[in-house]
């Protein structure tokens, strides 16, 4: 495997491995957004902007690598070569799951913004009733 084959398998592997902690982030961020728990979902936001900014970093890093013909690299192995067409894969199926998770968290959001702002127009109209009764009594 020549030098830029062996970092081509770097970086895919690396892409992998940010996009799976991506994904597991997004499970656990679906978990927190059905508890309410805001707190905490502002940390999983964080610690995924944080891996976004890394897979961008990657993305660049990568770019030279979809300019060339994949068929002219040469590969040490097959082993090798299978390996990083594996990670490819495997990252075209993440990079679909985390857009599935994000598209659900953002509805899962609206969901709960318009519950929240029904419960907040709802205790300002019963507040106003009362205020009604109050001066007409």
């Amino acid at each position: 495997m020549d030098d830029s084959t062996t970092t081509l398998a770097d970086l895919m592997a690396k892409r992998r491995k940010c996009l799976t902690q991506l994904r597991d982030l997004g499970v656990k961020q679906a978990l927190l957004i059905a508890a309410g728990e805001m707190t905490d979902l502002l940390r999983i936001v964080a610690a995924k902007q944080q891996l976004i900014v890394a897979l961008q970093a990657l993305e660049k890093q990568l770019s030279p690598f979809q300019e060339q013909d994949p068929q002219r690299r040469s590969w040490g192995s097959a082993e090798a070569r299978a390996r990083c067409a594996a990670d490819a894969e495997a990252c075209r199926q993440l990079i679909g799951e985390v857009m599935a998770m994000e598209r659900e968290g953002e509805r899962q959001m609206a969901t709960r913004r318009d519950a929240m702002a029904n419960q907040v127009r709802s205790a300002t109209s019963g507040g106003r009733v009362r205020e009604a009764y109050r001066a007409n009594g």
